[in-house]
């Protein structure tokens, strides 16, 4: 445990508390079986309340399911493999088990589906950014990809979820497992917010005749680093640079005027760009 970094442990915190208060206040409420090993312990305990009149708590299927899948993990991968998963699913089981203490819940299934969703993936993509994952299926298909290297990872867990949400189907019917599936859209969606940002950059590549007067005004007036690469068109067989300028999502129509006051018949295009790392670039 000395790896994790504060920043780590801050992440982890606030990740499975979000993802506890989604499962626990939103899904079981309302009878939503999303996938993975929460989604189990919701079927567990629905199992059970029908047949038995005994209640299994979430943060103990997650426990007990999660404890073999470390011990063979240890086994097969190592320690440095197992040990943030170990830390964020024991965080995740005692988050669960105070989930059940919080005021948060809401049996509707399109609210549940919504804001459980939102809460799971927003917390799925701080625990993932702090490298760690809660174990269960994603775990479980790491390790069956050990044994059928011909399937891969994303599409194992995909299968397992499946299974897991079809059951959910058939205890609690369609219409719940269509709202399941609505809310894994969402918690991937969530997720991957967090993990990628929320401001999108742009990038403009620029073909020109006149690249050089492009590249200067972009450096004098947005103050925008530009990069030129050699390039031959094999239409015209004519070398020319490419440009490629990056800039924030505000200064679109700045670089669109800059181009074609200087050239109207330059070809260019702009794309997305999820993430800018390194010194030299901000968003104003």
């Amino acid at each position: 445990m000395d790896s994790i970094k504060k920043r780590d442990w801050t992440y982890l915190i606030a990740g499975t508390a979000l993802m506890a208060v989604g499962t626990v206040g939103f899904y079981q409420t309302a009878g939503l079986v999303a996938g993975g090993l929460t989604g189990i312990g919701i079927l567990l305990n629905e199992w059970a309340t029908r047949m038995l009149g005994l209640r299994i708590p979430l943060w103990l299927v997650n426990t007990v399911c999660n404890l073999p899948l470390f011990l063979f993990a240890w086994r097969k991968k190592g320690r440095g493999f197992v040990e943030k998963t170990v830390v964020a699913s024991l965080l995740f089981s005692a988050m669960l088990y105070l989930a059940e203490y919080t005021p948060v819940s809401s049996a509707d299934p399109l609210l549940a589906a919504v804001f459980g969703g939102g809460s799971v993936g927003l917390g799925l993509g701080l625990v993932l950014s702090a490298d760690g994952t809660t174990g269960g299926v994603d775990l479980a298909a790491t390790l069956l990809h050990m044994r059928w290297h011909s399937i891969s990872v994303s599409r194992l867990i995909f299968m397992l979820d499946a299974v897991i949400i079809f059951a959910g189907m058939l205890s609690f019917g369609v219409e719940r497992g269509l709202y399941a599936i609505l809310a894994v859209f969402i918690t991937e969606r969530c997720s991957t917010w967090i993990m990628e940002g929320a401001n999108f950059a742009r990038g403009a590549w620029i073909i020109s005749e006149k690249s050089d007067r492009i590249a200067e005004a972009l450096l004098s007036e947005l103050s925008r680093g530009v990069t030129a690469f050699s390039a031959k068109g094999k239409y015209t067989g004519t070398n020319r640079d490419v440009l490629f300028c990056v800039f924030s999502k505000k200064e679109v129509q700045s670089v669109k005027q800059i181009i074609m006051n200087i050239d109207c018949n330059a070809f260019f295009w702009v794309t997305d760009i999820r993430e800018v790392l390194g010194e030299g670039f901000s968003e104003t």
